[in-house]
This record gives C-alpha cells, sequence and structure tokens, in this order.
C-alpha cells in the first residue's frame, strides 16, 4: 500500500500577515473608492453639472385669494348683455392676503368698473380674456397702493413689482 503524502504545514502567522495586510488595503482603497464618487456625484444635479456655492431658493408656495363673483352690465347699446365672472388672485408673500383684505373694497371696484367697460367681443376669445386676467392683474396691483406702469408699458428701473403674479377665472359667464 502507498504511503499518504504528507500533510501541508499549518501556515504560521508570519505567513499570514501579509495576506491579510493585502485584504484590509483592498478594503480601505474600496471604501475610500465608494466614498468618494458618492461625494463627486451627489454634488452634482441630475444633468451633471455641479451645483453652486449659493443654491437658489426654493419657490415660494403660491397662495390664493378668491374674490366674490362680478357681474357687471357690459357695454352694449341695448343694454342687455352681462358678463358673471369669477377671479382667484395669486400671490406668494401672506403679507399681500392682509393688504388684499384692507383694500378690498377698492380691488373689487377697480375690477368691476374694468369688467363694465368690455364689450361682450372682448370677453369671448381666449386673446381677450387672457387680456383681461392681465389688465386684472394691473388694476388689483394699483388698488393695493402700487404704481405700476399700464400693461404694455416698460417698467421704469425704480418700479415696484407687482405682487398678484397670476389672475385666474373660476368661473365666466358672458350672456
Amino acid at each position: 500500500m502507498s504511503e499518504a503524502a504528507p500533510a501541508a504545514p499549518a501556515p504560521t502567522r508570519k505567513a499570514r500577515a501579509p495576506r491579510v495586510l493585502a485584504l484590509a488595503l483592498a478594503g480601505a482603497l474600496l471604501c475610500g473608492g465608494s466614498a468618494a464618487a458618492a461625494w463627486f456625484y451627489l454634488g452634482r444635479d441630475p444633468a451633471g453639472e455641479a451645483k453652486s456655492a449659493k443654491a437658489p431658493k426654493k419657490a415660494k408656495k403660491p397662495l390664493f385669494t378668491t374674490l366674490e363673483p362680478f357681474t357687471a352690465n357690459l357695454q352694449d347699446p341695448r343694454g342687455e348683455r352681462f358678463a358673471q365672472i369669477g377671479v382667484t388672485l395669486q400671490f406668494d408673500d401672506p403679507e399681500v392676503e392682509v393688504t388684499i383684505k384692507d383694500r378690498l373694497p377698492a380691488v373689487r371696484n377697480d375690477i368691476l368698473m374694468l369688467i363694465s367697460s368690455k364689450q361682450v367681443e372682448d370677453l369671448l376669445s381666449m386673446d381677450g380674456k387672457q387680456a383681461l386676467a392681465q389688465e386684472i392683474r394691473w388694476r388689483a396691483g394699483r388698488a393695493l397702493g402700487l404704481a405700476l406702469p399700464a400693461p404694455g408699458q416698460p417698467a421704469p428701473a425704480n418700479a415696484p413689482e407687482n405682487p398678484i403674479h397670476e389672475v385666474l377665472f373660476s368661473q365666466f359667464i358672458v350672456q
């Protein structure tokens, strides 16, 4: 019968040290590389551009104030045409809502006078409705006490910004 080959000697502590050191070094490099990659990619936006030191402020949450619907006779030779329009004003500063409530009679008056100056043809087209929204925005801003340039006019450098950002219609009936 043949003799079994002698078993290999068990590695000594000195023989295992370089292998353990190599594994530890490889693990450290892997962790360091992962951390560097995460730092690099998290510091960029989805388009791949680096984020600036001054990140833009988040947009303010829009606030809305709904005015009671306006019913006004339109400019009509027979006086038989009228409009019923629901208006909601959009802004982003809570102080604007307080100012609107304080000056509500002036705001409503200016909008009512504007609607009653329109002819039915002015309000039936989409362009006419958009023009009305811009005029309401301007009149509401002026009723809040701001010296705003007229729609379509260039604003002077020192002109205040209109705090009313948008005029939304919740109801629009012309008869």
